[in-house]
């Protein structure tokens, strides 16, 4: 079976994300800044979802997983181990996509008594069971998680804001922590060009 989450747009997805920042770090709604993902997955995905975080040896290639059956999220421990600012980066773009599983899906999955095994992995295939093309865009669990996680690490508003100043993508992903090809996804889903 074809696993189709409940439709989102970007820009529930957006607000959804926006709300989760206001609650939890408020200040990065004001001044452009990166998003303490690392503290939201160990202290308060737990409390906020009852999804318990883990960080695990995982298979050569599979980055993280969200399973809404054992209710659990889980990070690879060796992303976790990289120094340089790209493995830094990637780290954090994969916990965010991760968290939008978690506080995205596993309810809407658990509610359906369906099962959500997202499978973060190198092909970025995720949910190797089904191919994504099968799936209408805003129905697509794994568009959804990519998504929240652009929000969640790059608010619209502090985006906007930066690209009015002028700041190129390079900076950009500096001052919000995560790879420049992120950043050009982020301005495509906002429909914004980047100079």
């Amino acid at each position: 079976m074809v696993p189709i989450a409940k439709p989102k747009s970007g820009a529930g997805i957006d607000l959804d994300a926006q709300m989760l920042i206001m609650r939890i770090q408020p200040d990065a709604l004001k001044r452009p800044s990166s998003f303490d993902i690392e503290s939201f997955f160990d202290l308060d995905l737990k409390k906020l979802t009852g999804i318990d975080p883990d960080y695990r040896e995982l298979p050569v290639g599979i980055h993280g997983f969200t399973d809404s059956d054992k209710k659990e999220c889980v990070i690879s421990a060796k992303l976790m181990e990289g120094n340089s600012k790209p493995d830094i980066y990637f780290a954090r773009s994969t916990m965010a996509h991760e968290i939008g599983h978690a506080i995205i899906h596993v309810p809407e999955f658990r509610l359906k008594k369906a099962i959500l095994r997202s499978i973060h992995d190198d092909d970025h295939a995720s949910l190797k069971m089904y191919r994504q093309s099968d799936i209408p865009l805003f129905k697509n669990p794994e568009w959804q998680a990519w998504r929240y996680a652009g929000a969640l690490l790059m608010p619209a508003i502090t985006f906007k804001k930066l690209v009015n100043d002028g700041v190129s993508a390079r900076e950009m992903a500096n001052i919000f922590e995560v790879n420049p090809a992120f950043v050009q996804t982020r301005a495509r889903a906002l429909k914004i060009e980047l100079k």
